[in-house]
């Protein structure tokens, strides 16, 4: 049971941040960094994993030619996923449901001190507004 839970957190979080990777590429960004997981980290080139999950972190350059909406939806679009993910999985997979809708709502709460997707959009708007402004 303790696997299973485990098990999903992981596939849950791992998803998320592949959707940041796969957005980012998409739209022509360089991946900086990708950890996934917490200590005694396995290093390969820009990926570092470690066998014990709570989080994982994507970091990576974005273009100069990104609009708001391009760096919205790398920031936002994997918590939307794991919401309709979280949605449309069947309760055979109740665990990965839960998560997902967890991740999914977390992900878009703008918290500074865990630097959520949400709160690093929330800082995409004021600096928008700020160049808006300074025009």
């Amino acid at each position: 049971m303790i696997l299973e839970i485990y098990k999903s957190w992981v596939i849950v979080l791992v998803l998320h941040e592949c959707i940041h990777i796969f957005l980012v590429i998409l739209f022509g960004g360089k991946i900086d960094r990708v950890v996934i997981g917490n200590f005694f980290f396995i290093k390969m080139k820009k990926v570092a994993i470690s066998p014990i999950i709570i989080n994982c972190s994507v970091s990576f350059e974005e273009r100069k030619n990104w609009n708001l909406f391009k760096k919205s939806l790398i920031l936002l679009m994997p918590a939307i996923v794991n919401i309709i993910m979280g949605i449309l999985i069947g309760y055979d997979h109740l665990f990965i449901k839960v998560f997902s809708i967890f991740i999914g709502i977390n992900s878009i709460l703008p918290i500074p001190y865990l630097e959520t997707d949400g709160y690093l959009m929330f800082k995409e708007l004021q600096q928008a507004f700020r160049e808006k402004k300074l025009k």
